[in-house]
């Protein structure tokens, strides 16, 4: 993995010099038990967290990360913590690298989706929205270059309706792009239990953002043993859950819905495709009332985020895969993440490489998110073209 670089020294460049960025994955890190999160509850609840505490059954099965909220050294902001302060991290990673927008996945908000917490159920109602308003009083409060993910209770479609009705129709609801959710549903995502919350992302134009996280089922095979194994095996869910959104016809119902990959990868997305329609040749009767080829769904309807970068030694190589990446998914769909504040983030001068076309460049680092989110390109901002 590239860490995350200052860019070049240069000097002064025009607008037509510089490719602006939008990064889809930053990480503000907020604590069930921060005062930001208590002061949102009700005091039948706050009076639960004081004593009992906050179960959660992943931690049973969760490995030991690198370090503690997986950052970099340098990340650490005068709270103590990581992604704690909305203005160390516009200087640390927007100014930095002049970005037009980041979007916001708070992973201690993501876990809350997962639908594996042994907590009473409104606990769990209360503390989502509270997670949601501190993301729109303080990050969105704070510039206008941040934009946030709507934090849902997948296991219960209708609460997680109301959740993205009240984000979208409240104040700031325009920054609300899209619904952040773990892939580790108690069923695979297309059921038809989850539709309900299919229909309002596309009903509000939001994409459905899945984001990777630790804790239990994290592999097809039982639990890793090093933290190693789990940061290499991040695309394996990937199969089950756009298989299950393809052929349960959740596109066919739901024609605008788009899909977001967030530290996913991407590579095995071309192989996977020629799979999907390969046996679907073969079993098509299964799944009659499939209007597509399953490859046509998925090139469609996904989008995938950069980090982790596939990073060959050769460059002949990489140039290979991500052609075809996009011959088989297409030049539109893939998007610049940093994963900041994390060890491994990227810088967008080192993950998308310079030697690529700058039409490449540009569609990676800011046109694709941009298009996806409805995020605006700021003129005169990015990084620098060649």
């Amino acid at each position: 993995m590239t860490t995350l670089a200052s860019p070049p020294a240069t000097g002064e460049t025009g607008t037509a010099d510089r490719i602006p960025v939008v990064d889809v994955d930053v990480h503000p890190t907020v604590a069930v038990t921060d005062d930001a999160i208590r002061e949102r509850l009700s005091s039948r609840w706050r009076d639960h967290l004081d004593l009992i505490g906050l179960r959660d059954v992943s931690t049973e099965s969760r490995i030991v990360p690198q370090r503690r909220f997986t950052h970099r050294l340098d990340a650490i902001d005068p709270s103590g913590r990581p992604g704690v302060l909305p203005d160390f991290t516009r200087a640390q990673l927007i100014d930095e690298f002049d970005m037009s927008g980041v979007v916001l996945g708070d992973a201690a908000a993501l876990m809350l989706s997962k639908g594996n917490t042994n907590f009473p159920h409104q606990f769990g109602v209360e503390l989502t929205r509270a997670f949601n308003d501190q993301h729109r009083d303080v990050w969105l409060a704070d510039d206008p270059r941040f934009y946030a993910s709507i934090n849902v209770l997948t296991e219960d479609p209708a609460e997680a309706v109301r959740e993205i009705t009240r984000c979208k129709e409240g104040p700031r609801g325009e920054r609300f792009v899209q619904v952040l959710i773990e892939p580790r549903t108690e069923q695979a995502i297309g059921h038809p239990r989850y539709w309900p919350l299919l229909e309002a992302c596309e009903h509000y134009g939001l994409p459905l953002g899945f984001h990777t996280s630790p804790g239990r089922r994290m592999t097809a095979c039982g639990t890793p043993n090093f933290y190693f194994e789990w940061h290499t095996g991040f695309p394996l869910r990937n199969y089950t859950l756009s298989s299950s959104l393809i052929f349960e016809g959740a596109f066919d119902r739901f024609p605008g819905l788009r899909i977001a990959l967030i530290e996913q990868a991407w590579s095995w997305a071309p192989p996977f495709s020629w799979r999907l329609d390969r046996s679907w040749e073969m079993l098509r009767d299964e799944v009659p009332d499939l209007q597509r080829r399953p490859s046509e769904y998925l090139a469609e309807h996904f989008w995938f985020a950069t980090q982790p970068m596939e990073e060959p030694e050769d460059a002949a190589e990489f140039e290979s895969l991500l052609g075809m990446f996009h011959d088989v998914i297409g030049p539109d769909h893939l998007m610049f993440s940093s994963d900041y504040p994390h060890w491994d983030s990227d810088s967008p001068y080192e993950s998308v490489p310079s030697y690529l076309p700058e039409d490449v460049r540009r569609k990676i680092l800011g046109e694709n998110a941009s298009t996806l989110y409805g995020i605006p390109l700021l003129a005169g901002t990015g990084v620098r073209a060649a």
